[in-house]
């Protein structure tokens, strides 16, 4: 055991997260049979769904009204007979509940990478779940905690106090991991990113997806500049097209790994050394793969992905639709792993916002600004022209200056302060083709897009 997880689990233990346990159980699923881990699952599942009928009436309510009644005591609840529970519906549960649901939770945010803020509660178990998942996860990849890495990641959208940098800063030594921003990523930056792995020499970088690829292209673009080549990579927040996992593997990092994931859930899925999918957080989550009439779709057929948080009692995230379509699988991996496989996820690649010099910044910050603001239920950025930004925003009620001052600030600092913003309150956000409501459109260059296979590079 590292000395940071050594840390981190008496920390945890001592603080009575059961860190310790959960980490644990953890490792011993590794060795469990399929069905062994099915049935567990399913007993989770019967028990969560009986917690959330009990605890929280507008989901009991929601379920009435679809399956003309409440499952009776001993009978088995199937998910494919239970309600799809939506954004909509958890905004207002979220916005009815006026303490949290159980004692300890705490509240939790996305800001919708659709552009539909969600606000949710989290117990400590489920926290600890979820660090447990992604830490054996990324563990495939050779990037867990206390791996040598570094972060081509993002920076607090507002900053942090005195108190909070040093303990940020402190774990992130003890996890021998280094934070480099790339929110603004112009030449200038990636010059400085491959200077700082340069210095580090991480065995693994970690980043979005579509930085990644941006840092890929420059260090083909410089060669030489680059002087260190990590063992692995893992993506994260985004998809890649084909050609891009051969253009990070063949600059940045002898191998590549893929993540799935989200902020209502954190990892939900990770590749192996197979790259021939997802091995899903079975032990964690029920993940489906389903039709429009909410059904199971058949394996090798894509469909919407519904997910079931197993472990959090503050939230009914039953059958909730992330928003994402993915093609399930019935084949298992070659690799051993007892978990599910999810054979591919449709999502979005990297949209950008453009400064008023040119300078192309990744729009990944947008969700992590807009959840800071409980009055937006939906956004979406419209740019015609570098240096200026339309947001159109979803709210109940009138929007007023003091409510948009503090947004447009946040965006002028990430885009120059010569950035002109205008707001236009709306009641829906437009669509792409392809049903989804992407956060930024774009009328500079073909920048938003979606793509159809996220596994297929």
């Amino acid at each position: 055991m590292n000395i940071f997880r050594y840390i981190a689990n008496i920390y945890g233990d001592l603080r009575g997260y059961h860190r310790s346990q959960i980490r644990a159980e953890a490792r011993r699923n590794l060795c469990r049979t399929p069905d062994s881990l099915k049935e567990s699952s399913d007993r989770l599942f019967q028990r969560r769904v009986r917690d959330a009928l009990t605890r929280f009436p507008l989901y009991a309510d929601k379920v009435r009204a679809h399956c003309g009644g409440l499952p009776k005591c001993g009978d088995v609840i199937r998910p494919a007979e239970l309600p799809v529970w939506t954004r909509d519906d958890q905004r207002c549960l979220f916005s009815a509940l006026t303490a949290p649901p159980v004692p300890g939770a705490f509240v939790h945010a996305t800001g919708g990478s659709t552009g539909e803020p969600t606000r949710f509660y989290v117990t400590r178990e489920s926290y600890e779940w979820r660090m447990a998942m992604a830490d054996r996860g990324y563990s495939w990849a050779e990037a867990e905690e206390g791996r040598r890495s570094v972060y081509v990641w993002g920076s607090p959208i507002k900053p942090l106090s005195w108190r909070a940098k040093i303990r940020a800063d402190l774990s992130h030594r003890l996890q021998r991991r280094r934070y480099f921003d790339s929110f603004v990523f112009d030449d200038r930056c990636k010059e400085a990113c491959c200077r700082a792995i340069n210095r580090f020499k991480p065995h693994a970088l970690v980043g979005y997806a579509g930085n990644l690829v941006e840092l890929a292209r420059f260090v083909q673009d410089h060669p030489g500049l680059l002087a260190w080549k990590s063992r692995t990579a893992v993506t994260a927040a985004e998809g890649l097209l084909p050609g891009q996992r051969e253009l990070i593997e063949s600059t940045l990092t002898d191998e590549l790994f893929m993540s799935y994931g989200s902020r209502e859930f954190s990892l939900i899925g990770m590749e192996c050394k197979e790259h021939c999918g997802y091995h899903l957080s079975a032990d964690n989550l029920l993940v489906e793969v389903v039709d429009e009439a909410g059904n199971p779709a058949a394996p090798g057929n894509i469909g919407r992905i519904l997910v079931t948080d197993l472990r959090n009692d503050a939230n009914p995230f039953i059958r909730y639709e992330i928003g994402d379509w993915g093609i399930g699988s019935d084949q298992p991996c070659g690799c051993g792993l007892p978990f599910p496989m999810l054979a591919a996820v449709n999502g979005r690649i990297q949209e950008f916002l453009h400064a008023a010099d040119g300078t192309k910044v990744t729009a990944l910050f947008v969700p992590h600004m807009m959840k800071e603001f409980g009055w937006v239920r939906g956004y979406q950025l419209v740019q015609a022209k570098p240096g200026s930004v339309a947001v159109r925003v979803i709210a109940d009620g009138v929007v007023m200056a003091t409510m948009t001052d503090p947004v447009a600030e946040l965006l002028r600092g990430k885009l120059g302060s010569g950035t002109v913003v205008a707001f236009e309150q709306v009641a829906e956000l437009k669509k792409s083709p392809s049903g989804k409501t992407p956060i930024v459109v774009s009328f500079v260059d073909n920048t938003t897009q979606v793509i159809r296979n996220q596994n297929s590079a």
